[in-house]
């Protein structure tokens, strides 16, 4: 037994060391995706810098050189044994600065503007003597100098010798510039490279947002309603074309079967337990929860229930733009301040099959806010309960903003909206605790516009979401898009039951 179960223990700490090692090569992957930009920007900048300034601040070294071979009266082997014997000496000379002194009263210097060295080649009587500067003609004269006079100095130690020249490069020319810049464009581009992996890294540890509901249902304790899948949207003319409302039968059939799960699992959850308001909201803002909210009010409509849908997110209301709806409506702070009267407030959606009506937000604003946790909000939640089987509200992100905290004490539960690769993990927890401080039902979490289920080449998701202007200082976060009028309505004639079988009418 106990064998077995280390097993078992070690398959699963293997298969968490798997998926952790996946969820970071994906990070790094949507980290190339997301900043494929600034990363080639860098990969061009860093050469050119390089190149530029090496360009700019390069001092031409010219290199005048002679081979040399050294006799003395000895000859034959002593030659040789004399010329490693003098190169492996030169350094000490030219240290002493005897040689130096020679050379520069030899030439009218008080000092030698140049570098000199000796190699002596292999076995043979012959040595090299190269002299670098930054003027050719001097490094030319000095490799002269030091010719005539290394004898004279190297007497005292190895005696008599004489060099002859054997070969020379003249006044040299300055073939070192090639060689630095081409090393300045390599320096660049490793430079450019170790930057781009720099700000993967860094951006793949610190974005780290959800991308699996594996990963959801082992850090917060919601239930799991399912997944909406994203479908990648081929932008058109027509804002018609680019809606997601179901209503719209250009939206494709995966998106509305994924709404109808949707619908099945919230109506057992809510008829299990006797509710009929739900709040839906999110983390922050973008994640689609306006979007969810629309399409399932109306998809319990189409099952024929009475449903009122009310756009309770005064700063940021957006059930106006997915309905595409172009009117102007009271919104709910004229009702709550008393100006309008609810019936009247409210917007009927011609539906065949069902009762859809809308509370649209209104105008943006954040003056009415105060108003969400007063007793008026309460006694608006408990007349239009009177009026419908079902009603949604959508409010406001629950980790960014109160209000939804301030609307919880008078629903009967929530609905979570994450939204893949999008929220981090302690934002969504932060969002989820605010609820769970006002005691709100929270009947589950939906993962929105899931890339783990692509459907189709084009469809009609989310076109992606700007700043988020209109809350206040939060206005890195985007607002949510807006969507085409929905087209014609088709009646497809099923019904279906709380399992999702289909029933005859």
């Amino acid at each position: 037994m106990s064998e077995n179960r280390e097993g078992i223990e070690k398959k699963e700490i293997d298969e968490a060391e798997k998926i952790d090692i996946m969820n970071l090569a994906a990070d790094i992957l949507n980290a190339v995706r997301r900043l494929w930009g600034l990363l080639l920007v860098l990969l061009l900048v860093c050469p050119l810098r390089s190149y530029f300034a090496t360009s700019f601040s390069y001092t031409p070294q010219y290199v005048a050189s002679a081979t040399v071979s050294v006799t003395t009266p000895g000859g034959g082997y002593t030659n040789v044994q004399s010329a490693q014997d003098m190169a492996e000496i030169f350094p000490y000379i030219l240290t002493s600065g005897v040689l130096k002194d020679v050379v520069a009263q030899d030439m009218g210097l008080e000092y030698l503007p140049g570098q000199i060295t000796v190699e002596a080649e292999e076995g043979m009587n012959m040595m090299t003597i190269s002299v670098s500067g930054s003027d050719p003609q001097m490094a030319y004269n000095i490799l002269q100098s030091v010719i005539r006079n290394y004898p004279e100095v190297a007497e005292y130690i190895f005696g008599e010798t004489s060099l002859q020249i054997l070969d020379e490069t003249g006044i040299p020319s300055d073939t070192g510039r090639e060689i630095v810049i081409r090393g300045s464009w390599k320096r660049g581009l490793i430079q450019g490279a170790v930057l781009d992996a720099a700000v993967i890294c860094l951006y793949a540890f610190a974005k780290r947002t959800v991308r699996s509901r594996d990963k959801l249902n082992r850090q917060i304790n919601l239930r799991d309603l399912g997944s909406l899948p994203y479908i990648r949207q081929k932008k058109r003319r027509k804002a018609s074309y680019n809606n997601i409302n179901i209503l719209n039968e250009r939206t494709l059939p995966s998106y509305v079967e994924a709404i109808r799960r949707l619908r099945i699992r919230v109506l057992r959850e809510m008829d299990l337990k006797g509710k009929k308001a739900l709040m839906v909201t999110s983390s922050v803002p973008g994640e689609g929860k306006t979007t969810v909210s629309v399409n399932l009010a109306v998809e319990l409509a189409r099952q024929g229930k009475k449903v009122i849908l009310a756009d309770c997110d005064l700063r940021n209301p957006s059930v106006a733009e997915i309905m595409q709806d172009d009117e102007e409506h009271p919104g709910l702070g004229s009702v709550l301040r008393g100006e309008t009267a609810i019936e009247d407030a409210l917007t009927k959606i011609d539906l065949p099959e069902g009762d859809l009506r809308i509370l649209y937000g209104g105008a943006p604003g954040s003056q009415d806010t105060s108003l969400l946790g007063s007793e008026e909000m309460g006694a608006f939640v408990k007349t239009v309960r009177d009026m419908a089987d079902y009603v949604i509200l959508d409010t406001a992100p629950a980790e960014l903003l109160a209000d939804a905290s301030l609307m919880a004490k008078y629903t009967d539960a929530a609905l979570y909206v994450i939204r893949y690769d999008y929220t981090k993990m302690n934002k969504i927890r932060s969002g989820i605790e605010a609820l769970a401080l006002r005691k709100v039902d929270v009947i589950g979490y939906i993962f929105n516009g899931d890339m783990n289920r692509k459907e189709g080449r084009y469809g009609y998701g989310y076109s992606g979401y700007g700043g988020y202007g209109k809350y206040g200082r939060y206005s890195r976060y985007g607002h949510y898009s807006h969507y085409g009028r929905y087209g014609k309505l088709k009646d497809t004639g099923r019904k279906e039951d709380l399992s999702g079988r289909v029933v005859k009418d």
